[in-house]
């Protein structure tokens, strides 16, 4: 599923398909208002069919299935507002969508907040508004997927203030049975915010360590298994046992 900050404020088939690539895609739009907001979802019907759409000024929220799993997602698409009382309702509203609406979740986009200091350069930080944000991802179950990449997601144009504002976070049971998700953050492209891509990567450390604990020494038997061991691997060499 791909997410747009479209400014659009009336609805241009063309312009989807030109940032698609092909006809074959389904969406959901919010329009903006003047200059600012207006979003855009857009995802392959194959992969992903949807059941119930939800808009508003600063989220799209996508209800379905993947074509990999029986499990309702709710696929959420925000993008944040600047105003502190503003995201004060956001993050309120999203939480009681998700207490009333039972199923995964997948919050991405422009959330124009940040959780700590580290995540800011060369503009003020907010702990009363990061205290806010941080209960918010506590309280709705959220994970956020650790990004490489980059560190920052957003920078003006001078290059002199750099914020990390864009972000994944995802319902902790997701990761129960997707251990290899992982977040990249992307070259810059047309917008003044880095894209982020979810995806899959398998890492793979090589074999696991054999490792000795002193609590099988008092195990019944042991002793009778090592020198098993020992003259089973006598003719093929020690290194062989572990």
């Amino acid at each position: 599923m791909t997410r747009l900050e479209s400014k659009m404020t009336r609805l241009e088939l063309f312009r989807i398909k030109s940032m698609w690539g092909n006809y074959s895609f389904d969406y959901a739009v919010s329009m903006a208002r003047g200059f600012s907001g207006g979003l855009i979802s857009i995802w392959d019907p194959s992969m992903f069919v949807k059941s119930e759409i939800w808009c508003s000024d600063h989220y799209i929220i996508v209800q379905g299935k993947w074509s990999s799993s029986d499990d309702i997602f709710y696929m959420v698409n925000i993008y944040g507002p600047q105003n502190p009382t503003a995201k004060v309702t956001l993050w309120d509203n999203l939480l009681t969508f998700i207490h009333h609406h039972s199923g995964k979740y997948v919050l991405f986009g422009d959330l124009n907040e940040v959780r700590n200091e580290v995540e800011r350069f060369g503009s003020s930080f907010s702990t009363s508004e990061a205290h806010v944000f941080n209960t918010f991802i506590v309280s709705s179950c959220l994970i956020e997927i650790p990004m490489g990449g980059r560190r920052f997601t957003w920078m003006n144009k001078e290059g002199s203030k750099l914020s990390r504002l864009d972000r994944f976070l995802l319902s902790d049971s997701i990761l129960d049975s997707n251990h290899d998700l992982v977040a990249t953050v992307l070259d810059h492209g047309w917008s003044d915010h880095n894209p982020i891509l979810l995806h899959m990567q398998k890492t793979d450390y090589g074999p696991v360590p054999f490792k000795f604990f002193h609590s099988w020494l008092q195990h019944p038997g042991f002793d009778d298994l090592i020198h098993k061991s020992l003259e089973e691997f006598s003719e093929s060499g020690l290194s062989h046992i572990a």
